[in-house]
């Protein structure tokens, strides 16, 4: 039963941490020292200036600030479609042995 359920919990946990790390609005909310903020927010507040957007310092910020998530993704893709495959592959030899 576990082995069919690894998928599903690898896709809650990517998308649970995917939300947590690009969280911006309770950030930019609660968090007032700059010591504690989170990469999105500390981004956009030290490249935004009233009307100035420094473009290639917001886009060399997001680049960096997505690298966690990239790593994180590929990490885990192997295993993710391995057991996918492994649980196709269960489902139809179960369906094979019993016809």
């Amino acid at each position: 039963m576990l082995p069919l359920a690894i998928p599903g919990l690898i896709s809650a946990f990517i998308f649970c941490f995917t939300l947590c790390w690009n969280e911006f609005i309770y950030a930019l909310t609660f968090l007032s020292s700059t010591q504690n903020k989170t990469v999105p927010v500390a981004i956009v507040n030290e490249f935004v200036d009233g009307d100035i957007y420094r473009w290639g310092s917001l886009m060399a910020g997001a680049l960096v600030g997505s690298l966690p998530l990239v790593v994180l993704y590929a990490f885990f893709v192997e295993h993710y479609v391995s057991a996918m495959t492994g649980a196709v592959l269960f489902c139809v030899d179960d369906r094979n042995v019993s016809a």
